[in-house]
């Protein structure tokens, strides 16, 4: 038996498989367009990496593939015709972007201190200036719309009202905002393809009700 470490293999191999074998359908990705992905992770993946790993903190300490698994993960899902994935050579490549500035916020940062947040957004907006994430706040304020209008949207857009109910016990009581949606909204994207998903953060901020 011959062990490779992850330090020595990098993450080339695993995306470089991953895209061949996940994406059997060409329906869904073309060969051309699966070229295309791989093209995409090695302009902006080590760019990630580097900035987190010599800048930036963690809330959570993370290996280097780790952030590129979960980038995959956030792709398997999104990039299937029942999420919206749909239309022409062209209209699939600009799709494609889009999806992949969502996921690598979500898959790369997500482990990130706010602050280190902030100063990611940076990098997300440098490395995907063809994909139209609007100016105010950062990412992470953003969601893409890929069902309907296909644009960047604030996560405001998906709170819903809340309604009082006396029957529900005070300490399970949640007041939706910004950033219970966009966590439940991740976590839930994970769980619908069975991928696990570590959910953290300090105390009383409402992940078990969240989960």
């Amino acid at each position: 038996m011959v062990f490779l470490t992850p330090e020595d293999l990098g993450w080339r191999p695993f995306v470089k498989t991953w895209v061949w074998t996940f994406f059997k359908d060409e329906e869904i990705l073309s060969d051309q367009l699966k070229e295309y992905l791989y093209e995409t992770f090695e302009a902006v993946i080590d760019i990630g990496l580097d900035k987190i790993r010599s800048q930036l903190s963690e809330l959570v300490a993370t290996v280097n593939l780790q952030q590129v698994v979960s980038t995959c993960n956030f792709l398997e899902v999104l990039v299937h015709p029942s999420m919206g994935f749909k239309g022409t050579e062209e209209e699939k490549r600009k799709l494609l972007n889009s999806i992949f500035a969502f996921s690598y916020a979500w898959g790369m940062g997500a482990s990130l201190d706010d602050r280190s947040k902030e100063r990611f957004d940076d990098t997300i907006r440098e490395v995907f200036k063809n994909v139209h994430i609007p100016p105010g706040g950062s990412a992470y304020d953003y969601y893409f719309d890929l069902k309907k209008e296909k644009i960047f949207k604030n996560w405001s857009n998906k709170v819903p009202q809340f309604a009082y109910d006396k029957e529900v016990p005070y300490f399970q009581l949640l007041v939706p905002t910004s950033d219970t949606v966009k966590f439940s909204y991740c976590l839930d994207l994970l769980l619908s393809i069975e991928k696990p998903s570590f959910f953290t953060g300090q105390t009383g901020v409402g992940k078990s009700v969240v989960i």
